[in-house]
């Protein structure tokens, strides 16, 4: 079950009703009897709402002292064992337990499996025992696609949200999971025929209205994205989710100094949220505070404890920013360890590039060229000339011309896609303008003119402000020559 779900129950009066009778008689220290669901109910709440494990091994250890046999108790304790890192204990709490057949031993089973990476086991084991459910057979796919959502492992989600559409394709729950699963793959447009089937039903949802947000956000669509969080805000004037989505929209705009001011409050409200603090040091970067960039950064990396979604994230801003404080050593080894924390192979690509841009930043071209030198010898053909033009815009951003002239001239000799060579002619273009090389710059510009419009207004913009980029040559003639060319 999703998490949400176990939080809105923990609201519920019935529930508030349970509670109240089970810490008061823990007070007086007097006994009491409950049956196992509501014990079990009870540790939940002390563990994900108040998060005290003490109060909620108490709660969990009456339960089984009362029921010893019962199954809820001893899924609890095995989810314990293995949240605090012990798979084996809970494992063998798993496997003491006599219903084997038991929907949350057979969910706890899995996700066992998806931690270890055996995730062809788990949905093998699921989708078999799903065979054998008659009752309730949609809450169990709803159910065990949300073990692997949980795990961002959205293309095993998938099988069983597609097994429930072919089961309940007008389900409310079914729409759900499947715009969830999308979202998470970064089909937006799937997501979004999804959110709108929902939002037919229930246009008070404020969930909807943020997924619809977030869908829009993946398609750059910021208008119509704070269209559906002012929706949501509408709502609920400070749902939590509405108001980290429109900092973020802020900070994509670069509205760097609202975005803060959005995340300050954000930080206020939930200080154990490390994303908060991450995207707040983005703002705080973005607007030359490093110092204030970095304390923030480090209350990030405090609060996520190395567990964090986005620890890679958190590391890799670390390494900017201290980068940008000179502290060149320290950049480095936390870009290590943003290395450590990924898997995929073309990471290597990627990690070489940020470590040369941090020595190029700190004017150490030759040592940058180093870690260039050495991953060439690992690419295909295919792949190189993809990493030497990030390469050669690594070296203009750091205002090394010279050096990124040289590559974009061996690009484009390498080069028969008119598109691609549009591009290094822009480039080209303002690395012969910074050198004083007039004709050049002029040269370039002419042979970008046609397909490389949009790089050409990133370059020069501010050069010709309020001119469009087919002009640019036509301007830079006039400065150069005082006179316009002839046509």
């Amino acid at each position: 079950m999703r998490i949400d779900d176990d939080l809105k129950y923990f609201e519920d009066p019935a529930f508030r009703e349970i509670l109240s009778e089970y810490e008061t008689a823990r007070e007086a220290g007097t006994p009491i009897y409950m049956d196992a669901d509501s014990l079990t109910d009870i540790a939940e709440y002390y563990s994900l709402v108040q998060h005290d494990e003490e109060r909620a091994s108490e709660a969990i250890a009456l339960a089984l002292q009362l029921h010893p046999d019962a199954v809820d108790p001893q899924i609890f304790k095995a989810r314990q064992s293995m949240m605090q890192g012990d798979l084996e204990m809970a494992r063998k709490i798993c496997d003491a337990i006599d219903d084997q057949h038991h929907r949350e031993v057979l969910f706890l089973r899995a996700e066992l499996m998806v931690r270890q990476d055996e995730f062809e086991d788990a949905v093998a084991l699921l989708r078999n025992a799903a065979e054998e459910i008659h009752e309730d057979k949609d809450y169990f796919l709803y159910d065990s696609a949300y073990i692997f959502i949980d795990y961002r492992q959205f293309e095993w989600a998938l099988v069983f949200a597609d097994l429930l559409e072919a089961m309940a394709p007008q389900w409310y729950k079914t729409w759900q999971l499947k715009a969830d699963v999308a979202l998470g793959m970064e089909h937006f447009d799937t997501a979004l025929t999804n959110i709108e089937k929902m939002l037919d039903v229930d246009p008070f949802s404020t969930e909807s209205w943020n997924w619809r947000a977030e869908a829009y956000c993946g398609k750059t669509d910021y208008a119509e994205a704070v269209n559906s969080l002012d929706y949501s805000l509408a709502i609920d004037a400070d749902n939590e989710r509405a108001c980290q989505l429109k900092a973020w929209i802020l900070m994509q705009q670069g509205n760097y100094k609202e975005a803060h001011q959005m995340y300050l409050h954000e930080i206020e409200r939930s200080p154990d949220n490390e994303q908060n603090f991450l995207y707040d040091s983005y703002c705080l970067l973005e607007m030359d505070q490093l110092e204030a960039s970095l304390s923030t950064i480090e209350r990030s990396e405090d609060v996520a404890e190395g567990l964090s979604a986005d620890q890679t994230a958190i590391y890799e801003q670390h390494a900017q920013i201290l980068s940008k404080l000179g502290r060149v050593e320290e950049a480095l080894n936390y870009l290590n360890m943003a290395e450590w924390e990924t898997v995929s192979d073309t990471d290597a690509v990627e990690y070489s590039l940020m470590r040369a841009r941090v020595l190029a930043e700190n004017h150490r071209p030759e040592d940058a060229m180093m870690y260039i030198e050495k991953m060439d010898a690992s690419l295909s053909q295919e792949q190189k000339p993809d990493f030497y033009f990030r390469t050669a815009q690594l070296f203009f951003y750091t205002e090394y011309y010279v050096i990124a002239q040289k590559i974009l001239e061996e690009l484009l000799a390498w080069s028969d896609d008119a598109v691609d060579q549009a591009e290094y002619h822009a480039f080209l273009a303002y690395c012969a303008m910074t050198q004083k090389d007039d004709e050049q710059a002029m040269t370039h510009l002419l042979a970008a003119r046609e397909h490389g419009k949009e790089r050409l207004r990133e370059l020069f913009a501010d050069e010709f402000p309020n001119v469009q980029p087919a002009e640019y040559y036509d301007y830079y003639y006039y400065r150069v020559h005082h006179e316009w060319p002839q046509s």
